[in-house]
């Protein structure tokens, strides 16, 4: 944004806030659990996005992009990621899992950047990849063993569209991500209205409308205004304030508030296996977020090593 200098370093202040947001999302796991409880999983999708989009829609600015890509963003990341996340927690997928498995993201927003933004990824983003899309496929194995198989596919399934929206979004120019999200919401609300009239039937649907209480109510005001615009635009206006490289890791605090809230508040007991998977998920983590500086301690005692070279040129 023109107008905001960006800074070396967090302030106290900027290390408390992106904590905060963290916890936002890490919680909105548990909240989404307790909503899924008033609302089949479509419906309720849908409402939350009519409570991104009105009335903010009418005081915000519409993102300079083009119209096919606001359009492609609304049904990506605004259909296909929350309805395979709220489908597969319906389905019986625990929120601390949930959780953990949508940061799979990450590596397929790696994966799928080789490919379509010619992106060469560095040796520890590999290694992290690997690992991480291997103890997210041990963790589908154990879920499956122990619930459903197709719950923790819809979820792995909402992860890689929202890699896909990453791309999409990579592509664009510069956006301020407040407006961005108020308006990509305009999109998804009818069509996963009808998709749930379709899936669930009109009673179902009318019924829970009809029924409407304070939690609901709660569920629906968190996940879209806490969790979508107020954690979105924070998030945004802090990635303008300060370097990529300060705001990111703080990401890696998501999955940890959603087990750690799931627990406390939903108490979810995970089994030795998942607890290693989730640690193997955050390590993969946290080595592709600072993979630039793990390289180049690796690779700096070799400065004319074709590694070494590579890495200088990225």
């Amino acid at each position: 944004m023109t107008g905001t200098r960006q800074t070396d370093e967090l302030t106290l202040s900027g290390v408390c806030v992106l904590t905060f947001v963290s916890f936002i999302w890490g919680l909105n796991f548990v909240v989404i659990h307790l909503g899924l409880g008033h609302f089949p999983p479509l419906l309720f999708s849908a409402l939350r996005f009519l409570c991104c989009a009105f009335p903010w829609v009418f005081f915000v600015p519409r993102p300079r992009i083009p119209v096919s890509a606001l359009l492609s963003l609304g049904v990506v990341l605004g259909i296909l990621v929350f309805a395979g996340l709220f489908v597969g927690m319906y389905e019986g997928v625990p929120a601390g899992i949930a959780s953990l498995t949508m940061q799979a993201q990450v590596f397929f927003t790696v994966l799928l950047g080789k490919f379509f933004l010619s992106e060469r990824p560095g040796p520890i983003q590999i290694a992290s990849v690997m690992i991480g899309m291997g103890a997210i496929f041990s963790m589908i194995i154990i879920q499956g063993a122990i619930g459903s198989y197709g719950g923790i596919m819809l979820v792995l399934g909402g992860a890689a569209s929202w890699g896909v929206a990453n791309i999409i979004m990579k592509r664009l120019p510069r956006v301020n991500m407040l407006g961005l999200m108020v308006w990509i919401s305009l999109i998804p609300p009818i069509p996963l209205f009808l998709m749930s009239i379709a899936i669930d039937g009109w009673p179902t649907v009318s019924v829970s409308l009809r029924s409407f209480n304070l939690t609901g109510l709660a569920a629906i005001a968190y996940t879209g205004l806490l969790s979508t615009v107020f954690a979105y635009g924070t998030w945004g206006s802090m990635l303008q304030r300060f370097p990529t490289s300060s705001v990111a890791p703080f990401a890696l605090l998501v999955p940890v508030f959603g087990l750690v809230t799931a627990y406390l508040f939903l108490g979810e007991h995970d089994t030795i296996a998942q607890l290693y998977a989730s640690v193997a998920i955050v390590v993969a983590l946290a080595a592709n977020v600072w993979h630039k500086k793990i390289e180049g301690a690796i690779f700096s005692k070799k400065p004319d090593s074709t590694a070494a070279s590579a890495l200088n040129e990225m």
